[in-house]
Order: C-alpha cells, then structure tokens, then sequence
C-alpha cells in the first residue's frame, strides 16, 4: 500500500509542477524589418551592440543553422560570457512574470546570424531546464 501511495504521490508530484510550468516562445527576428514596428513580446533581446556581427567572417549565404556560424558565434569568449549572463536573467525574468506564457523576442541586424544562434541555443537552455518551448526563426525566409 505505501508504494502504492509513493508511486501516486510522485505522478502528482510531477503533474503538479509540469501544470505550474510556463510555455516560453521564443522568436530571432532582424530589426531592419521592424524598424518602426518591432515585434510584441515579454522580453526583447537586441544583439546588435552586444555581440560583433559576424557576418564579414562568412560565407556567403551562411545562416544562423550553419555549423561556421554557429561555431563563429559561440565560439567568442566576450560572446560565451554575454550569453551566460543573459541566460541568467532571462531565468530571473520568467520566474518573475506571472503569465502563462512568456514570448521573448531575440533580434539582430538581419535576423538570420546572432539571433538565430541565441534563440536556438536558448531554447535548448529552456527545454533543459523543463519548459515546455517553441521557437520561431521569422527572417530565415526574406533574406
């Protein structure tokens, strides 16, 4: 009878705090699209001046996908330290927000390197951490 009631209360247990977990959408989107209307969300993240522009060191035609740009991004030391940071307070932000779901908007120049690379990479951090996610590249398709 008492595993029986330890299995139940785990399952609860379990329920319980995957109900009380926000959804989190995550969006990269480039500012030159949205310069007199930037899209709504909860937290929106500009790169622009926080993390140098890669986009001189690639291919042409390289996209936020891309193992180089991927690598090119992450690989920085000044870029690893911003991301760490920003992760940080975008955990502090989520658990300070009483809606349900939480859109952060991640933008750059063009949309298609930096915030691509982040979003990504945040959403991973999200999934990791138990949230449910989804995610959404909108400039991927203009350039």
């Amino acid at each position: 009878m008492m595993r029986i009631f330890n299995l139940l209360s785990y399952v609860v247990d379990k329920n319980l705090k995957k109900a009380n977990m926000k959804k989190i959408k995550i969006f990269s989107f480039g500012f030159k699209y949205y310069s007199e209307n930037p899209p709504k969300c909860d937290l929106k993240i500009d790169l622009r001046n926080k993390m140098k522009n890669p986009q001189s060191h690639l291919p042409k035609g390289a996209i936020g996908k891309d193992k180089i740009v991927i690598k090119t991004i992450l690989e920085s030391e000044q870029n690893q330290k911003y991301i760490k940071n920003l992760f940080k307070r975008i955990d502090k932000k989520i658990l300070e927000s009483y809606l349900d779901t939480y859109v952060i908007g991640i933008g750059c120049r063009s949309g298609i390197h930096r915030s691509v690379v982040v979003s990504d990479y945040l959403n991973e951090y999200l999934k990791h951490k138990g949230y449910e996610t989804c995610i959404e590249h909108r400039n991927l398709k203009i350039e």
